[in-house]
């Protein structure tokens, strides 16, 4: 792999880390106006499926048994994400999201990947960077809860690398979790069937910014690298959602905030070495 093209790839996994940021800012103000958690999710899905279709238009490469199961997937991981925001909030939940890292390191062996202290030292730095940034405690039952956000958002990444090594264009991978998501979705919509503008409005930015172009850039940086190194480097959307927290809701940091920030950012330094 040239350094040119690790370079290329590692900024690309920023890029997608930065766009995935502003998932907190558009949701806060979403929900402030009413928006549902479940039907954001719908609403997402289809507006990205609709991106889709218009840019890619050919959709064949999609019509078979892996591209069904990515889809399966990433409505799993929707679904217990948005479960473990209702329990444990949007801040504690992140910090269970990003043990993803230490679940795909785990799998990594079985990818091909190769595997290196510097990546195992980032994945678990990572875990302790988020937890400092939105320290808390919580009960075993919410525990349990926050542990499958991240393990599905684990199986996620390395069932997306899977296919990758199958063959699969990153195009058709986007696709086959934006077309076949949305049918698993709607399964949820009876129930909470009110639809409103602020749900279709936050869903559709979600869909287009964090969901269409996020993985664009993200499954272009990660066959760049590999599945550690774009799982560790995609955890600077706390970061990033931190400075985008301060600039645009004035908001504060903790010296811990400032401590877990600089750990995250060192662990993204790590696996770019």
């Amino acid at each position: 792999m040239s350094r040119m093209k690790l370079k290329r790839g590692i900024l690309d996994l920023v890029v997608a880390s930065a766009l995935w940021g502003t998932i907190g800012i558009a949701t806060q103000v979403g929900y402030e106006e009413g928006a549902g958690s479940f039907q954001v999710i719908v609403f997402r899905n289809l507006t990205a499926t609709l991106l889709v279709v218009l840019a890619f238009r050919d959709l064949r490469a999609i019509l078979n048994k892996a591209s069904v199961v990515m889809g399966v997937i990433a409505t799993l991981f929707y679904e217990v994400y948005i479960y473990s925001v209702e329990v444990l909030g949007a801040s504690l939940s992140a910090v269970f999201l990003y043990t993803a890292p230490v679940w795909v390191v785990l799998a990594s062996r079985r990818l091909g990947d190769r595997l290196t202290w510097r990546k195992v030292l980032a994945s678990l730095l990572v875990v302790v960077g988020v937890y400092l940034i939105y320290f808390s405690r919580i009960s075993l039952t919410d525990l349990g809860w926050g542990l499958a956000s991240g393990l599905t958002y684990a199986f996620l990444i390395v069932y997306s690398r899977y296919m990758q090594l199958k063959g699969f264009k990153d195009r058709d991978i986007l696709a086959s979790q934006s077309v076949w998501s949305l049918p698993f979705s709607l399964l949820f919509l009876p129930l909470y069937p009110q639809v409103d503008e602020a749900s279709i409005a936050t869903g559709a930015y979600l869909g287009v910014v964090a969901t269409f172009l996020a993985y664009l850039f993200f499954y272009r940086g990660m066959r760049a690298t590999d599945s550690i190194t774009a799982t560790v480097i995609s955890s600077l959307e706390p970061v990033f959602t931190i400075v985008f927290a301060l600039v645009l809701l004035h908001q504060t940091l903790t010296p811990l905030q400032y401590l877990g920030s600089g750990i995250i950012i060192l662990s993204s330094f790590l696996v770019s070495l």
